[in-house]
Order: C-alpha cells, then structure tokens, then sequence
C-alpha cells in the first residue's frame, strides 16, 4: 500500500539536541515541541487550532461533541475586545489534552502549574497572549456554566462557584469547522509583532 505524501514539516534541526520521544510531542505539522525544555518558537497556529478542535471538553461527556477549540471561541466573545485574543488563547497549553477540573484538582493544582506553566508561558511568548487575566478567568466560568446548561447531562453535583451562564445557547460545530473558526478568530485578533 502506497503512503500518501506527508507535508514538508518545520526544520527545527539542532543535532547536538535531540528531543526523547517520550518526553516530545509531534504536532500536526511536524514541529516538535519538548516538554523537557518548552519552546514554542516557529509553532505554527495551526497547529494548535488542529488539536484543540480535536480535543474534547469536559472528558468527552457533552452530547454533543464540544471541543476546547469552540470553548476558547466562546469565551473570545465574552470579554471586552482588548482582552479577546488572551481568551481566544487562554487553553492552548490543552494540545496535551483538556484535563477535567475535578482531575486538576486531584492531581493538585500546584503540581500543574509546574509542569505546565513553563508550556504555557512559552505559548504565550510566541503568540503573544496574556497570562492570567482576571477577565478571561470569568468568561472561562461563564463558559463553563453554558457547557453545563446546554451539552452535559442533567445532574445533582452542586456548582455554586459558578456565574450564570450566557444567554446564547451553544450549538456544537464539529471539529472540522472548529478549527476554521478558531483560525478566523485568530486572524481576526492577533497582536501585531
């Protein structure tokens, strides 16, 4: 069986640094990013878009599919638009994989923050999003308790911490138009430089 010609991938060649499979990713184009040594430098956008249009929310149990893609777009809305690009990219460290909030906590977010700061930092140097911005952190639970409402299954846990959601109902895209959409999004807000 013939293998169909793969896209020429980013030269990121250093032959005295070898990034260990184990501890590297390969992303979508071919651009290796270390998670021993974080450097995000060349990555190209799409490759982000392409694994958080592909990654699931909340686990996988929205019905229907959701993404972490579609949720950063949600919350680009839900800011003033000089903090929309911060929220656009406030989870793109979730190429690894969106965590559930009850598995960070359980793993401890202070252990998360060390291993996955230093990605996420490099993310944002390239990109040139900010960090920690209290507004995003609001639409991200504004966000939360939308996903709630419109794509989880009806349940007794108790969410008190949470705002009330966006009046707008959520009307999954798929990741295929996820990825589009995030991609316009992107274009339409990133910071020159």
């Amino acid at each position: 069986m013939a293998r169909s010609p793969r896209a020429k991938s980013p030269q990121q060649l250093d032959l005295l640094s070898k990034p260990d499979g184990r501890t590297a990713i390969v992303m979508a184009s071919g651009f290796i990013f270390d998670l021993m040594m974080p450097d995000a430098k060349g990555l190209p956008i799409e490759d982000i878009a392409r694994a958080l249009s592909s990654q699931p929310r909340w686990g996988g149990a929205t019905r229907p599919w959701y993404s972490v893609a579609e949720h950063s777009i949600m919350a680009s809305y839900l800011v003033p638009p000089a903090d929309a690009f911060d929220a656009l990219m406030h989870d793109s460290e979730e190429f690894l994989g969106d965590l559930p909030s009850p598995f960070k906590a359980l793993l401890g977010r202070d252990i998360l923050r060390e291993h996955i700061g230093p990605i996420k930092r490099a993310l944002a140097q390239e990109f040139g999003f900010r960090l920690d911005n209290r507004r995003v952190k609001q639409a991200d639970l504004v966000c939360m308790a939308t996903e709630l409402r419109d794509l989880l299954p009806d349940h007794w846990m108790e969410w008190g911490h949470l705002p009330e959601p966006a009046a707008a109902k959520i009307m999954p895209v798929g990741p295929d138009r996820a990825y589009e959409l995030f991609l316009e999004r992107y274009n339409e807000l990133k910071r020159p430089g």
